[in-house]
């Protein structure tokens, strides 16, 4: 006799995560929110940005910001961003391009759904720490803090980022136009 379909119990399969260092911090992200990984180009510095703003570059057309990790959740403060081979970590935030930049990117690691854990309550700021597991990457043990890439900022910091994106695209569109002033 054979099962019923209808009845067969099938595990929750497990979720894939993309493992990097911070200031000395695992973190992950769900592989389907990295669009891809990038070598640091030349940014433009935006004079008014706030610290976790480290510049803007063009990607593809669109603007792109990069935010420090260390800065955002106040990892190691006084810590300076990874130098000039630190990687980018594009990701896709309120539907436009934004890039986090890491001191290292480990590698991707299956993660079975009872291996999560609640995450440490210091990295929650809005509630990006989704859940924590066991480091089996890096090679230093510990816990490895899974961030949900949509929590990153809060609602302000995503309209100040919004407005950064603008200023940029404005003050690239007169260089573009040939600043409109030509005889």
């Amino acid at each position: 006799m054979s099962p019923n379909p209808a009845h067969t119990f099938s595990p929750p399969s497990p979720s894939r995560c993309v493992v990097f260092s911070v200031a000395g911090q695992a973190l992950a992200l769900p592989v389907e929110a990295v669009r891809r990984f990038l070598p640091l180009p030349r940014l433009d510095r935006l004079p008014t940005a706030p610290r976790p703003v480290e510049g803007v570059f063009r990607y593809q057309g669109e603007i792109v910001p990069v935010l420090r990790l260390d800065a955002l959740l106040d990892l190691g403060a006084g810590s300076e961003p990874g130098g000039l081979y630190a990687p980018l970590i594009l990701i896709t935030w309120r539907g436009r391009p934004t890039a986090l930049l890491v001191d290292r990117v480990h590698g991707d690691v299956a993660v079975e759904p009872e291996d999560r854990v609640a995450s440490d309550p210091s990295l929650s700021f809005n509630g990006c720490a989704a859940a924590a597991f066991a480091d089996r990457v890096t090679g230093r043990g510990g816990a490895v803090t899974l961030l949900d890439p949509a929590r990153l900022l809060s609602e302000a910091e995503g309209r100040l980022l919004d407005a950064f994106r603008a200023a940029e695209e404005r003050r690239l569109a007169q260089w573009e136009d040939g600043g409109g002033d030509a005889p």
